[in-house]
C-alpha cells in the first residue's frame, strides 16, 4: 500500500486502477476503511476512468456511491427486477450532483423489466455512449422489457455517436421510433430488432438510408418485413456481415439474391422459417458470399441438396450450418460438406434423411466438430446415433461400439 501511495496520480489511474471492476473498487475501499492511507487512497480514486468489466452487473444502490467518489465507469450493466422494482425508483431518484459518472460510459446493458424513465435517465446523461442493449431476461423475471419510442427518441437527442443498438423483445417500440433513431445516429453499425413485431419496411428502409456503415441486421420474427426492406438493405448496406431474418415468412428469394449480389462479404445467415427460400437464393448466396461462416436454414423445405453441395463448393471456411426439419438433405450434401468445410464446429441435421455413412464421414473429416444434432433421422440405423453430441470424439465412440472395425 505504502508503495502505491508514492505513485503519481496519473500513474496510478492509468497504469492499475482503470483496470478494476466496479467490485474491486469497492473491495478495495472496504479493505482500507481503517488503513492510515485511506484518505489519501480516496483522493487517488478519486476521478479515475474504470475500463470495467461489462459482464458485472453494477447494482442501482452502487451507482450513487460511485457517484460521490467521482468514478467513471465506461462499461455498464444494470439488472433490474420485477420483485425489487425499487432498483428503478433509486436510479430516478439520484441526485444531479451523482449522476456525473455516466460522463465516459460507452457501453450500457439494461437486463430485465426496464421502463422508459429509467432508460432516459441513463441515456440522457450518457453522451459518449456508443453501445447501448437492452435484454431480454424473461427466464429470469417473466416480464418483457416495456421500452417504448420515448426511449428512443432520448437517445436520438443525446447520443448521436451510437453505433450498437439492441432492443430484441422491446415489443412497444414502433416505426416512428427506429426512424428518428436513423435520422439522428448515422454511426449505426448494428441493429437487434427481433421480436418488435410493430416494425414495418418504413422503418428498415430509413435505417438502410440514413445508415449505411451497417454491418449486422437483426429483424427476428418481424413477421411484416417483406423484400423491399432486404433490397433496400442490400443496395446501400453494402458492407452488411450477418443478417438474421429468422421467421420473416414473407422474404423471398428475390431479396436473398440482391444481398447475396451485393453484400458479397457476408459472413452470418439466418433465414430459419423463411419457407419461401428455395435453391435459388442459397446457390447465389455460396457463389458471392464465399466467406461465409454461419448458415441457418431450419425449417426450410425446399431447400435440397444442391443448395448444400454449392455451399460446400464455394463456403470452405463454414462454421456452423443448421438444417434441422430441411426433409429433402441427403448424405449427397453432407458428405461432401463434412469433406470440404474441416472447419465446421456445430452441424444440424435433425429429420434430415443421412444415414450412418454420413456419420462416419463426419467423424473422418470434421475433428473440430463440438456439436451434432442427428434427432429425428430415421435413415440412420441405431438409435444411439440419434441423439446430441456435444463432440465428434462422442459420436466416434457411440460409431465404434456398433461398428467396432470401422477404421475412423
Amino acid at each position: 500500500m505504502k508503495f502505491m501511495m508514492k505513485l503519481p496520480d496519473d500513474m496510478f489511474k492509468q497504469e492499475l486502477l482503470q483496470y478494476l471492476t466496479v467490485d474491486d473498487i469497492v473491495n478495495l475501499d472496504n479493505a482500507c476503511l481503517s488503513h492510515k492511507y485511506r484518505p489519501q487512497l480516496m483522493d487517488k480514486i478519486n476521478g479515475v476512468i474504470l475500463l470495467g468489466d461489462k459482464d458485472k452487473s453494477i447494482k442501482a444502490s452502487l451507482l450513487k456511491w460511485l457517484g460521490m467518489r467521482r468514478i467513471y465507469p465506461i462499461e455498464m450493466q444494470i439488472q433490474v427486477s420485477v420483485i425489487h422494482s425499487t432498483s428503478a425508483m433509486s436510479i430516478r431518484k439520484l441526485k444531479n450532483d451523482y449522476v456525473d459518472q455516466f460522463r465516459y460510459t460507452q457501453y450500457v446493458v439494461l437486463r430485465g423489466p426496464i421502463l422508459d424513465d429509467m432508460a432516459i435517465f441513463i441515456v440522457s446523461h450518457c453522451p459518449s455512449l456508443l453501445l447501448m442493449n437492452i435484454i431480454d431476461d424473461r427466464e429470469r423475471e417473466q416480464s418483457f422489457p416495456q421500452i417504448t419510442d420515448h426511449t428512443l427518441h432520448s437517445i436520438a437527442e443525446y447520443c448521436t455517436g451510437l453505433q450498437t443498438l439492441s432492443l430484441s423483445c422491446c415489443q412497444d417500440i414502433t416505426d416512428t421510433g427506429l426512424i428518428i433513431i436513423s435520422v439522428h445516429c448515422p454511426y449505426l453499425r448494428s441493429l437487434k430488432v427481433a421480436y418488435c413485431q410493430q416494425i414495418t419496411d418504413a422503418s428498415i428502409i430509413s435505417i438502410s438510408t440514413y445508415c449505411t456503415g451497417l454491418k449486422l441486421l437483426n429483424l427476428g420474427d418481424c413477421d411484416q418485413i417483406t423484400d423491399a426492406s432486404i433490397n433496400s438493405i442490400s443496395t446501400h448496406c453494402t458492407g452488411l456481415q450477418s443478417l438474421n431474418l429468422y421467421c420473416c415468412r414473407q422474404i423471398t428469394d428475390a431479396s436473398i439474391i440482391s444481398i447475396s449480389t451485393h453484400c458479397t462479404g457476408l459472413q452470418s445467415l439466418h433465414l430459419g422459417f423463411c419457407r419461401q427460400m428455395t435453391d435459388a437464393s442459397i446457390i447465389s448466396i455460396s457463389t458471392h458470399c464465399s466467406g461465409l461462416q454461419s448458415l441457418n436454414l431450419e425449417k426450410c423445405a425446399q431447400i435440397t441438396d444442391a443448395s448444400i453441395i454449392s455451399i460446400s463448393t464455394h463456403c470452405t471456411g463454414l462454421q456452423s450450418l443448421r438444417l434441422r426439419n430441411c426433409h429433402k438433405i441427403t448424405d449427397a450434401s453432407i458428405i461432401p460438406t463434412s469433406e470440404n468445410c474441416t472447419w465446421l464446429k456445430r452441424l444440424n441435421v435433425f429429420g434430415t434423411v443421412i444415414t450412418d455413412a454420413c456419420l462416419i464421414a463426419i467423424v473422418k473429416n470434421c475433428t473440430g466438430l463440438q456439436f451434432l444434432d442427428t434427432d429425428g433421422c430415421h435413415g440412420i440405423s441405431s438409435y444411439q446415433l440419434r441423439d446430441e453430441f456435444k463432440s465428434v470424439s462422442e459420436l466416434r465412440a457411440v460409431l465404434l461400439s456398433i461398428y467396432p472395425s470401422l477404421p475412423i
